[in-house]
């Protein structure tokens, strides 16, 4: 092999071996739903997020290695292909992915093998073997690994063994260990194709099938250059001004803002390559998988090839959180799926934003399907009649719909009966926005009847595969009810209705103008005073102890203290703002920082010039892990009054519970 051959190659395998963190953008969050303000485990997008339909996947660990075995990963096994312990029946979801896959549509041109196995304790076991492993030196390699199914066509591997079979040490070049990279695959079955794809390149097939109709193309080498030689010259020829290479610099691709750039259509490598090498005349980029980027390489990029000239039958209109254009993008193979190709994109020259950029991967994936929206309306309507009817009937409807948001009771507020205790008698559905594509996502309001009409429940429930309730959206008789939350390890209790709203990240703070307004309701465990020079004071012993610290601050100018009861805790209730000319403690160098923690938790209780505090300090009860417990009502002067109006009766609202 020639020596700039070989220079190519370590430079491709450099690129490959660097890992990018998985990317999904608070931004796909934002547009379907607010979904930012979940709290369970995802992995994103519940797992977009498993809503987001991303799988979770490793990035290449080499020309060959990481892509291969990350689809090898995937899910298909064959029915007759006994499992350790006897046969595995039919009706075993695992008996679909028995059997021998291959795939060669690794960067490096190796051919990798995978085996799979199952265990009667529902275990699934994974050999690949890779003929050429850049890991070892483009040795070959074994690597082993269990795991379990999550639901019919997923398959998780937490933990594999990566071995170079000439017994030397699989080695990257860069980026995290090689076990980190290959901690927790999860891969994905296509059952109408038959095939196993990581969503992202690699693409395996039963040992001796043939390629799926429509034919996907063979995964080619970089484009437009192709080599490391020719790149180098490409570069220089930009950098002199050449239009035939200039189109290939786009600072863009550089930035942060990188992927809501290709989500609008940017990107002139992208479109010419998909036109130019796939003769694709439209298309669309796929936001709702795992993609990553960095420092010149952006990676797992998915496009879907949209029939030219038409519209998306299924989608015809525009959905108000449909920013995808999936009206615009009708499917090439039937109905529901798309034509699709995974690619990366990388500076292998120089990075920045006067480097150009090639597409360094490119392979078939698995086509993408979207989701039927009639379908999954008749599914959400007939879930919704199980639940309302439950509701009517007085029992059962519990665990039918999810609420989500931090420290809320996870049931539905209201549940079997008004305020007043009247029970139910009959309901409405109305779909309240556009089947949001590619997935359906859909929400409706529902709303219950008692007392011959005159009470009116209304909720808005949103169907993203499963039903789900946003904890701030209930009203009866067209005022919202407040929502319960509980913090502090169990041992606080406290209502807010709309528009009080969780701040996300914080201890407890309740926003009412807005996340991170300037007017909001903060609840504070033990804080600690602010000493001279910005350090903290030390832990009192009581709330008078606090309030003393205070009052003492010079920064500060408080109203003498009033003697308060909140939720059967005595206390102390001032009002404070800055004085003239007051130093600032927060890192930010903006308002000052009135209370923090031991634990480090700085508190979010600080006041700007213009702005005042109603601040309660309360002893609470013994059998309390917490001692001193602050409620801070901060607005700008001119609004203050009319916060605390509103914020009465959320103080008012607050309970302690022994544990």
């Amino acid at each position: 092999m020639m020596a700039t051959d070989e220079r190519f190659d370590e430079s491709i395998s450099n690129w490959l071996e660097q890992t990018a963190p998985p990317r999904l953008p608070e931004r796909v969050l934002e547009a379907t739903f607010e979904r930012t303000r979940r709290s369970r485990q995802q992995v994103g997008l519940r797992g977009l997020l498993g809503r987001i339909r991303v799988t979770r996947s490793v990035f290449a660990l080499s020309g060959a290695a990481v892509v291969v075995v990350a689809a090898a990963l995937a899910l298909n096994f064959y029915v007759n292909q006994p499992g350790v312990g006897g046969p595995v029946p039919a009706t075993d979801p695992r008996s679909a992915f028995l059997g021998t896959w291959s795939s060669t549509s690794d960067a490096d041109g190796g051919t990798q093998t995978m085996t799979v196995q199952v265990f009667a304790d529902d275990g699934v076991e994974i050999v690949v073997l890779d003929d050429v492993a850049t890991v070892c030196s483009g040795t070959p390699s074994t690597m082993t690994g269990t795991g379990r199914l999550e639901g019919s066509t997923q398959l998780v591997i937490p933990f594999t063994v990566y071995t170079c079979d000439d017994g030397s040490e699989p080695e990257t070049l860069s980026g995290p260990p090689l076990e980190e990279r290959l901690r927790d695959w999860t891969l994905v079955l296509d059952p109408q194709t038959d095939t196993l794809s990581d969503g992202f390149g690699g693409l395996w097939l039963r040992e001796g099938a043939e390629l799926p109709s429509p034919d996907p193309a063979i995964s080619g080498q970089m484009w437009p250059q192709t080599s490391l030689e020719e790149i180098r010259r490409a570069q220089v020829l930009a950098d002199a001004g050449d239009p035939d290479y200039t189109w290939q610099v786009d600072p863009q691709l550089s930035s942060e803002e990188w992927w809501a750039y290709l989500r609008g259509g940017g990107a002139e490598i992208v479109q010419r390559f998909l036109r130019e090498e796939l003769g694709w005349d439209h298309a669309q980029f796929n936001a709702f998988t795992e993609n990553g980027g960095g420092d010149g390489v952006l990676t797992r990029l998915v496009y879907l090839r949209c029939a030219p000239g038409e519209r998306n039958p299924l989608y015809p209109i525009p959905g108000q959180f449909d920013a995808e254009g999936g009206d615009r993008c009708a499917p090439t193979i039937d109905e529901l799926r798309y034509e699709t190709v995974s690619l990366d994109l990388a500076q292998l020259d120089r990075r920045g934003t006067d480097g150009i950029w090639v597409v360094n991967r490119w392979a078939p994936a698995a086509p993408f399907a979207q989701t039927d929206p009639n379908a999954a309306e008749a599914e959400a309507r007939a879930l919704l009649e199980n639940f309302l009817r439950a509701r009517i009937e007085g029992e059962g409807a519990e665990g039918q719909v999810e609420v989500w948001g931090p420290y809320v009771l996870l049931e539905v507020p209201l549940m079997y009966a008004t305020t007043a205790g009247a029970p139910y008698e009959r309901y409405e559905i109305e779909r309240a926005s556009d089947p949001l594509w590619p997935y359906g996502w859909m929400e409706f309001k529902v709303r219950l009847f008692a007392d011959g009409g005159e009470t009116v429940v209304e909720q808005q429930i949103r169907w993203m595969d499963t039903l789900e309730h946003d904890e701030k959206k209930t009203t009866e008789n067209g005022q919202p009810v407040p929502v319960h939350y509980i913090v502090f390890d169990g041992e606080v209790t406290v209502s807010a209705a709309d528009p009080w709203q969780v701040r996300v990240e914080s201890e407890m703070v309740l926003d009412r103008n807005g996340m991170f307004g300037d007017e909001y309701l903060e609840l504070s465990r033990d804080p600690l005073p602010v000493a001279s020079g910005c350090e903290q004071g030390p832990a009192p012993a009581a709330a008078a102890a606090l309030a003393r610290s205070i009052q003492s601050d010079p920064d500060l100018e408080v109203t003498a203290p009033v003697a308060v009861s909140v939720g059967g805790a005595d206390g102390l209730v001032m009002d404070v703002t800055l004085a003239s000319g007051a130093s600032v403690c927060d890192d930010s160098a903006s308002p000052l920082v009135l209370t923090r923690r031991t634990d480090g938790y700085r508190g979010q209780s600080r006041l700007d010039q213009g702005s005042r505090m109603r601040l309660y300090l309360l002893d609470l009860p013994e059998g309390l892990t917490t001692r001193i417990l602050a409620i801070a009502i901060v607005a700008p002067e001119a609004r203050f009054e009319g916060v605390i109006e509103a914020a009465t009766p959320v103080v008012d609202s607050i309970e302690f519970q022994a544990r």
